[in-house]
């Protein structure tokens, strides 16, 4: 059996609101999202950039790194664990738990059942563990001297600007690229079906991936860091970005980023049986 093409499958009709933000709902629904980023996108780039800059100032260890003595790759782990582990579990209690989770518009009424979110948080958990090994090595690279870096912004700041800048942009084309290689046949049998056991995603679904696929997700902030010699912080940026905007993605509500055209993407695309 093959799975059908997505863009084949009926999506749900939609009258054409009037409100802007119902009017992004109701161009999704009919089959596309919006080209480039939204106010709402920029709002919540500029937070991932905040938490990096904020890992950055409290002491990179790319000084201690030119050896991977456990001290040091401790840190990364457990940073990553422990502060992405509570954004993730944050957005689940507020949306999911809380008594606020009322407020909210969610894409599906039904709730994903409990042993799903088990699911999707241990696979989570594994793919900050390949992240933060891959960032290790990103580290050590640095330290060692076998990638060139910008020790200081101030070094070269309009081409650490501009990289910023576009960050979110390669990230976007890297992830469209193997995203949709990933729904070809074999590979999404063998590495994609995985993520779409997630029908009705929730705050966890987003990094519930096959290992594969986390290894080739987290590609994608180091290799302009790999092309070009800027400052650490570029790196930084996009790696916090690559993990809390899996977050928005897949909450399942329409607040806070949420993407109903992701929503019907995960809904609608099923794995083999």
């Amino acid at each position: 059996k093959r799975m059908p093409p997505s863009a084949h499958l009926e999506l749900p009709e939609m009258p054409a609101p009037k409100d802007s933000r119902g009017w992004e709902r109701y161009k999704m629904a009919k089959g596309g999202e919006t080209v480039g980023p939204s106010v709402e996108d920029v709002y919540w780039n500029l937070l991932s950039l905040g938490i990096a800059a904020v890992i950055w100032n409290l002491g990179y260890p790319i000084q201690q790194a030119t050896t991977f003595s456990p001290g040091w790759v401790a840190s990364v782990f457990m940073r990553n664990f422990i502060l992405m582990g509570g954004i993730f579990q944050g957005f689940h209690w507020v949306m999911y738990r809380s008594g606020f989770r009322q407020t909210f518009t969610k894409f599906n009424s039904k709730m994903p059942k409990e042993e799903e979110i088990a699911r999707d948080r241990r696979y989570t958990m594994l793919s900050l563990l390949i992240n933060s090994g891959i960032e290790c090595f990103m580290i050590h690279a640095w330290a060692a001297g076998s990638v060139a870096y910008e020790e200081r912004i101030l070094d070269a700041p309009f081409k650490v600007f501009v990289m910023l800048i576009l960050s979110p942009f390669f990230r976007e084309l890297h992830f469209v690229i193997y995203h949709r290689l990933l729904h070809i046949q074999p590979l999404f049998k063998w590495f994609h079906a995985h993520h779409h056991l997630s029908y009705n995603p929730s705050p966890w679904s987003g990094l519930s991936m096959h290992p594969v696929e986390s290894i080739t997700y987290f590609t994608g902030p180091i290799l302009p860091c790999l092309v070009f010699t800027t400052h650490p912080i570029v790196f930084l940026f996009a790696n916090v970005h690559a993990q809390v905007a899996s977050v928005y993605g897949h909450h399942g509500h329409e607040e806070y980023g949420g993407s109903y055209f992701h929503y019907l993407h995960h809904s609608k695309v099923r794995p083999l049986a």
